[in-house]
């Protein structure tokens, strides 16, 4: 008996009869329900965006219109588009040019055209504004609006928007002022002389690169200048341009003065590739950087920069070139040396960081940091020293941060200072709030120098009077190592 069978007859005991069909006709039931109620949300869908249209046709409300530019549906975005150009209200060209990419191919173009007649109403200088989100345009994906837009801003330029574009080139919003250049550079608004030095003092990254990518387009009487100020540009990416395009991978007597002025660039990869060009044309690079340190006449920026490049030549003087410009008087100076001559003499670093960090600079004591995060060892003693002479908080607590025991007698050196001086305890209550909590100096012991220095008159009080909430954890932790607060 099959299974449809089955069932017939159990209901058949049950009821005394054949059951009716009822799941097939409950079925049938919900299926007509369901088809009437989307015949009847399409048809009040219908019905209400044929009333939006109605509506949009006669609207002279700009609100409205530019509510239904963004609406769901295309056919309403395309009927607010045709009213928007009837009004001819310039605030909604930001909301059109936003349907130029629209999914819908036919809302695209009504965009399009729209734009097109616009353009022949409204004054040219409001479609400036519109210019960077119509040149996002050659990014877009899902058409290619390249042709469309250069026809449309060389419509632009000729109903008047020249002069607005090249204003615009020096605005506040750097949107608008890379796309007007680039504009203005598609459409020659201005001598290419012109366009590549705005570029290159514009002070924009972007603009300046674009503007070394045309020095090869420059008039001949114009590129020294050009190349001078792209030599000169904050920006190394720009500066290599322009070397690339001075040395053109040669040394020739006109550009070797170039190449020499490069190789004290504050840049590596630019100064090295200078440095590289001349060695190969058999040029002595180390002996004329290091006539160029001797004579002085260089500024700070350059010296770092002579430096790092003997550094890098590995020259055998090197260490003894650093070795004199540790006690420069200009910092950053001092800085890079202590640092280039712990990096090439890796077994002088314990020494060059306990220099670095009693120095009165504390842009010197970083360095001297650093070089302790990176595996150098100072003592105690030059901890002591750095914040007797210089109260440099941070820089001990930094260096002492290497082991448990070094951390507390440092917050102990600060507290006696402080007492001493009379002065603010500094930001020492966090450490010591951590080095409560750190389990880790339960697992060793103190030196009988951190011992020596948490015994010292008045440092366990005040310590105690510090630790706050913690008085009592910081008791039994020093009572397990011997020390009695």
């Amino acid at each position: 008996m099959t299974k449809p069978r089955k069932i017939k007859t159990f209901f058949a005991k049950i009821f005394g009869k054949k059951p009716p069909d009822l799941i097939q006709t409950q079925s049938e039931n919900v299926a007509a329900k369901n088809e009437n109620f989307q015949r009847c949300s399409v048809s009040a869908d219908l019905n209400s965006q044929q009333d939006l249209i109605a509506t949009l046709a006669v609207s002279i409300d700009g609100n409205v219109v530019a509510q239904c530019i963004s609406h769901y549906s295309g056919y309403v975005r395309e009927v607010a588009i045709s009213r928007a150009v009837e009004l001819g209200d310039d605030s909604l060209l930001d909301l059109i040019a936003e349907r130029v990419n629209d999914w819908v191919p036919e809302v695209r173009q009504a965009a399009k055209d729209a734009l097109l007649s616009l353009l022949t109403i409204v004054p040219a200088t409001s479609f400036v504004s519109i210019v960077p989100r119509l040149r996002g345009l050659m990014l877009a994906k899902r058409a290619d609006h390249r042709a469309w837009l250069l026809d449309f801003e060389r419509r632009l330029v000729r109903a008047g928007g020249a002069s607005a574009i090249v204003e615009a080139m020096t605005g506040p919003d750097f949107r608008l002022r890379r796309a007007a250049y680039l504009v203005a550079h598609d459409h020659q608004l201005l001598p290419v002389t012109e366009i590549v030095k705005r570029g290159l003092l514009s002070g924009d990254i972007m603009l300046a690169r674009c503007a070394a990518e045309l020095l090869d387009r420059v008039p001949v009487f114009d590129r020294d200048m050009c190349v001078a100020i792209a030599a000169m540009s904050p920006f190394g990416a720009v500066r290599f341009a322009a070397f690339k395009f001075v040395a053109n991978d040669r040394v020739a007597p006109d550009t070797e003065p170039f190449l020499w002025r490069t190789v004290f660039d504050s840049q590596g990869s630019l100064r090295s590739a200078a440095a590289k060009l001349l060695a190969d044309s058999g040029r002595d690079v180390v002996k004329h950087c290091r006539t160029v340190l001797e004579g002085g006449g260089i500024n700070a920026k350059q010296v770092r920069a002579g430096l790092s490049l003997l550094a890098e030549r590995g020259t055998p003087d090197a260490t003894e070139v650093l070795a004199r410009y540790v006690t420069d008087a200009r910092t950053e100076v001092r800085a890079h040396a202590l640092m280039l001559r712990a990096r090439i003499s890796p077994a002088l670093k314990d020494e060059i960081a306990s220099a670095a960090l009693l120095d009165p600079s504390r842009k010197v004591r970083k360095v001297g940091v650093r070089l302790c995060t990176e595996g150098a060892f100072v003592s105690l003693d030059v901890v002591a020293g750095t914040l007797a002479q210089h109260g440099d908080h941070h820089a001990a607590l930094m260096v002492c941060a290497r082991e448990q025991w070094d951390t507390i007698a440092c917050i102990a050196l600060i507290i006696e200072l402080a007492t001493l001086c009379d002065q603010d305890y500094g930001d020492v209550r966090e450490p010591l709030r951590k080095w409560i909590d750190d389990q880790t100096s339960s697992w060793t012991n103190p030196t009988d120098q951190h011992r020596q220095i948490l015994f010292r008159p008045g440092v366990g009080l005040r310590m105690f009077d510090l630790a706050g909430a913690k008085q009592t954890a910081l008791r039994v932790r020093m009572h397990e190592h011997g020390i009695e607060l």
